[in-house]
């Protein structure tokens, strides 16, 4: 009888997986993936099959538990709800040996899991080429995207930190201990590397980019007081 182990936070989604499994003949075990327990249950209960959610509690990640996970002969398949096939890309990259949606119809999710240890399932073959092309593909937007930002220099890079966290023009000047004038040049060079009319645009550019400054922080040092030349800069 096939071993299935349910990693699964929500405790009704792993009791349904269970019972519907248990009824399609898999002998199934569930947990929330607490690492304190996994080894002994994966000792007590070594899994031919992993069903493994990818958002635990506790913000964990079932993606880190992959090389617990890892035994010859065992399948590990990620079951979520996520899309973003930058996400799925890490886990396939991570070892996941497919992806598979919780949406998809229960009778399908049967099929796979018969299949996909075989390597014989034609669906998690065809997903998993097309959540890395749809990786590689968003890796290519985003990298063009981040480009615009590449011209800014180090100070202008915290100028936009900043106005990203709503900070205001005559405040950011206080901060970096230098004139309002001299911000508001800053400000009106950003826009024109990023080629935007207005601060709102530029601050909206930064946020559908998920761009961040190269700095650690985007933002003066407290306590450090003026730095030579600030004044000019």
């Amino acid at each position: 009888m096939t071993r299935v182990l349910v990693i699964e936070d929500h405790r009704l989604v792993a009791q349904g997986l269970e019972l519907g499994l248990r009824a399609e003949g898999f002998e199934v075990r569930s947990t929330d993936g607490a690492p304190s327990a996994l080894p002994g249950l994966l000792a007590e209960f070594p899994p031919d099959i992993v069903l493994l959610d990818l958002y635990l509690a506790d913000r964990r990640l079932g993606i880190d538990l992959i090389p617990q996970l890892r035994a010859p002969g065992r399948s590990v398949i990620l079951l979520t709800s996520e899309t973003d096939p930058t996400v799925l890309a890490r886990a396939l990259e991570a070892g996941v040996d497919a992806v598979v949606g919780k949406t998809m119809p229960f009778p399908q999710l049967i099929r796979e899991l018969v299949a996909i240890p075989r390597g014989q399932c034609v669906e998690a073959e065809n997903r998993r080429r097309d959540v890395l092309r749809d990786a590689r593909v968003a890796q290519l937007d985003r990298a063009r995207r981040l480009a615009l930002f590449a011209a800014l220099t180090p100070r202008e890079e915290q100028v936009l930190a900043m106005l990203v966290d709503g900070v205001l023009a005559a405040d950011i000047a206080e901060a970096f201990y230098v004139s309002l004038s001299t911000v508001r040049s800053q400000i009106r060079s950003i826009l024109a590397k990023l080629g935007v009319g207005s601060q709102l645009t530029a601050v909206s550019l930064a946020i559908k980019a998920g761009w961040a400054p190269r700095s650690p922080t985007g933002r003066p040092t407290e306590g450090a007081g003026p730095a030579p030349g600030a004044g000019a800069a």
